[in-house]
């Protein structure tokens, strides 16, 4: 797998988003990813360049699927994510994080993903081994050297820290 480029050190968003400009980080991402496929089924992690969307490389991710049937590992992990880990992340096994943290929960779907051949979105509610209640949005898109075969996936996901209210009012609204 070739090395993704992260560019340089994320700017930071500030104010309102143009009211033009999907608001969705998972939807951005995978706005994205449709560009730099181009014409081929899957894109390569070469097309990619996340200083492009500056704002989504802190909550974003990258995975390399070995091909000979080694557990896929973490090539890339942004700070944003990094900081819901106890340990760095780069070069660790994906089975190593663990389930109940953002990156948890963002990765465990990669089966459904690599079943499909296709874009995978998630959000829900996860409740963190400290007791933190968030909600979230997550995304994992398969990608591939030679644009049929998945070699790698590019992910992201984002929270937020809801109280039992919230909770109790969501799950009101959807009744």
């Amino acid at each position: 797998m070739k090395k993704i480029s992260m560019g340089p050190k994320p700017v930071p968003v500030t104010g309102e988003m143009p009211s033009d400009i999907e608001r969705r980080l998972v939807l951005r991402l995978l706005s994205y990813w449709r560009t730099i496929c181009h014409d081929r089924n899957l894109p390569s992690f070469t097309n990619v360049d996340l200083s492009d969307l500056p704002d989504i490389r802190p909550h974003s991710f990258a995975i390399e699927m070995a091909g000979d049937g080694a557990a896929p590992n973490f090539v890339s992990v942004g700070a944003q994510l990094a900081t819901y880990c106890d340990k760095p992340l780069i070069g660790r096994l994906v089975s190593e994080v663990p389930g109940k943290t953002l990156l948890g929960v963002a990765v465990s779907y990669i089966g459904e993903m690599l079943d499909k051949c296709a874009p995978v979105s998630r959000g829900g509610e996860i409740v963190t081994t400290d007791g933190t209640k968030l909600l979230y949005r997550s995304i994992l898109l398969p990608m591939s050297d030679d644009g049929e075969t998945i070699s790698g996936i590019l992910g992201a996901a984002n929270c937020r820290a809801i109280s039992d209210k919230e909770t109790v009012k969501s799950q009101r609204d959807e009744v």
